[in-house]
């Protein structure tokens, strides 16, 4: 198999995917900014088309994202779309729909209300995975129900379910529980302890999907340049301020990723593509240069070895309050 492809349960997929939480435009969870602004929708959908036009088949969104705005759009690109490459989809649940608060219900009814909603505006017949979205990273999984789940799997309505992870601490909680086969966490240049997680053939039934590759954006030409603000409607003006310039500081750090053919950014993708055990990154698009970077890093492939080095030397693993 090509180093570009992986494999989510039984379907072939591209190791270089597309995250679809922008598509949802600007939103509140919780009465909080909860998304990244307003989009162009029109674009958005040719970014999609443009993805799976270059290979790309593996797209990952969730119910909280403009509470199914983001399945909705990625539904209609999926729909108008005419080429022959057929799309994977992810998708999370665990927010009630309609309820306008961002508490937790992972019960088995909402499992299924979750799914034939998702279903129904992805306008498609399987979810290639469905994953707990940001669960509490002590959450009892030795006593969770995989009934539902397993039924989905016999009705054909889903190929595979898992995790999204807030931490790597529910990282580890998932695997001590060996719960689902998809795990769903945050791995960039400047948080690289999933990494320990890819190798251990312990876990080698495990899909990681690799989540954050770009540390929110931060990892891209403009913050090297410029101090970055962000407006009311986009998530990262909730951001801690200490957090938002360590990031910035390490990034300025690791400015020679941008003498590399691509930028700063097609290097943090590539080195997403250098870890062989890794199965999925999904870098968050909302435009064709967004989806033009990610092919390119595509054709470009892993960084090399010494780069690789240089970064582990330049930056920490994570940053200290993460831990």
């Amino acid at each position: 198999m090509s180093e570009l492809m992986s494999k989510l349960g039984g379907t072939d997929i591209n190791r270089m995917g597309f995250g679809c939480w922008q598509l949802a435009g600007a939103y509140e969870l919780g009465g909080r900014a909860n998304g990244y602004g307003n989009i162009d929708t029109d674009e958005a959908i040719q970014a999609v088309h443009t993805a799976l036009d270059n290979g790309i088949n593996f797209f990952d969104t969730a119910i909280a994202y403009g509470e199914g705005r983001s399945e909705k759009v990625l539904g209609d690109a999926l729909a108008s779309y005419k080429g022959k490459t057929k799309p994977v989809v992810c998708t999370k649940y665990g927010i009630v729909e309609g309820s306008g608060s961002d508490d937790d219900d992972f019960s088995g009814d909402n499992l299924v209300r979750s799914v034939e909603n998702s279903l129904r505006r992805l306008d498609i017949d399987k979810l290639g995975a469905i994953l707990l979205h940001n669960p509490t990273d002590d959450f009892n999984f030795g006593s969770f129900d995989i009934t539902p789940f397993e039924k989905l799997k016999e009705q054909g309505l889903i190929d595979s379910y898992g995790v999204s992870c807030r931490t790597q601490k529910g990282v580890a909680n998932v695997l001590r529980h060996n719960f689902g086969n998809v795990i769903e966490a945050v791995y960039n240049p400047l948080d690289r302890r999933y990494a320990n997680y890819f190798s251990n053939p312990d876990h080698a039934h495990y899909t990681f999907i690799c989540r954050v590759p770009l540390a929110s954006g931060f990892l891209s030409p403009r913050t090297l340049n410029e101090d970055r603000t962000f407006g009311s409607d986009d998530i990262r003006s909730n951001f801690n301020q200490e957090q938002v310039q360590w990031v910035t500081d390490s990034v300025r750090k690791l400015s020679f990723l941008d003498s590399m053919d691509g930028g700063i950014t097609v290097s943090a993708l590539r080195f997403q593509l250098s870890n062989p055990h890794n199965t999925v990154v999904i870098p968050g698009i909302r435009n064709m240069q967004q989806v033009r970077d990610a092919i390119l890093a595509m054709k470009l492939g892993p960084l090399p070895a010494y780069t690789l080095q240089h970064i582990a030397e330049t930056v920490p693993e994570v940053f200290y309050r993460w831990r």
